[in-house]
């Protein structure tokens, strides 16, 4: 009887313990490579070619000088997913945004509002989602960079 009880406290412990040593397991085969096109990766070079500096439109400008540029590093081919290099100097303007995008701010402070009025500041670094449908103000109080990446259909207004 007491093997018995000393088996049931200590067995699945110690089988536990064995389980996770490397030299008593059978390393697992990697998983095959898929079949079919070569993807590859793409990078976010250091040095971004510039592109032409565009505006929100004019009745969308609520302070300021809001210029901004786009530098697009990737795009599906089906059109619906996006990636790439996002700036704005200083100014506050109302933006609807028709598809999800996700932010990371590399440099810069921007306040977000929202339509009921909620305002959240964001910073170098910090990363948010803007779902599609977001409508509200961006008020850009240090000059902006961001990666961005966004999906979705091309919106209709």
């Amino acid at each position: 009887m007491e093997i018995a009880r000393l088996l049931h406290t200590f067995a699945g412990p110690v089988m536990a313990l064995v389980g996770t040593l490397p030299s008593w397991r059978r390393p697992a085969a990697p998983p095959p490579v898929l079949e079919g096109p070569v993807e590859r990766t793409y990078d976010f070079p250091a040095l971004q070619p510039r592109e032409s500096a565009y505006w929100p439109e004019r009745s969308h400008i609520l302070l300021g000088k809001p210029e901004q540029t786009a530098t697009y590093v990737y795009r599906s081919p089906d059109g619906l997913f996006a990636a790439g290099i996002w700036t704005c100097q200083p100014g506050k303007f109302r933006i609807d945004f028709g598809r999800a995008e996700f932010i990371q701010l590399i440099a810069g402070v921007v306040t977000v509002t929202d339509a009921e009025g909620v305002a959240k500041t964001y910073r170098a670094g910090d990363a948010f989602v803007t779902p599609a449908g977001f409508s509200g103000t961006w008020d850009v109080i240090e000059p902006v960079k961001k990666h961005f990446t966004w999906y979705g259909p091309e919106p209709v207004w």
